[in-house]
């Protein structure tokens, strides 16, 4: 299951009242279908990782936190993609959903506020902010760095963005 719901591919221009209230209501009732399927996709990471159980990223996603920032770091994604890392970026997305999600509090929310320009994305909120965050347009934009690329500088930006303090904890198995 890809992204549902990628930047690239905002709702149509224009959309009448009638048609956003269509697209909204189908999209909330794919909200739990998709909160589902991002957690089996992080426990999915677990097992490509090796974790065992796959599940501790679920619990502790900061476990996890040095192998994905190594391979994040890599200007070459494809001989992950090839061992089943496929797609990274969705991976990747789940993966700091999961952690903020740990460490800040909140869940995947529906935007559906008509002004604004994700609405009908799936987004990161629910937490003690009003905010709410794009995990998958920073992912996207993140991984089009260079290589060398920091995770923690992602994961700090969004920990930012939420309102929350910033600093990453990796509490990585040595």
């Amino acid at each position: 299951m890809a992204f549902p719901f990628d930047p690239k591919d905002p709702l149509p221009v224009p959309l009448s009242t009638d048609a956003a209230a269509d697209v909204l209501e189908q999209r909330r009732a794919l909200l739990p279908e998709w909160i589902e399927a991002s957690r089996a996709l992080l426990v999915r990471l677990g097992e490509l990782s090796r974790w065992d159980p796959p599940e501790m990223l679920l619990e502790s996603p900061s476990h996890g936190l040095m192998h994905m920032s190594t391979i994040s770091s890599c200007g070459d994604l494809a001989p992950f993609e090839m061992i089943g890392y496929k797609p990274f970026d969705l991976y990747l997305t789940v993966y700091c959903a999961e952690y903020m999600f740990s460490d800040v509090g909140g869940t995947w929310v529906l935007d559906e506020d008509t002004g604004s320009p994700t609405l009908g994305r799936f987004l990161i909120g629910g937490y003690d902010g009003d905010a709410t965050v794009d995990v998958y347009e920073a992912v996207t934009a993140f991984l089009k760095e260079p290589e060398g690329r920091q995770l923690s500088s992602l994961l700090e930006a969004l920990q930012g963005a939420m309102g929350a303090p910033v600093g990453v904890h990796d509490t990585s198995y040595p």
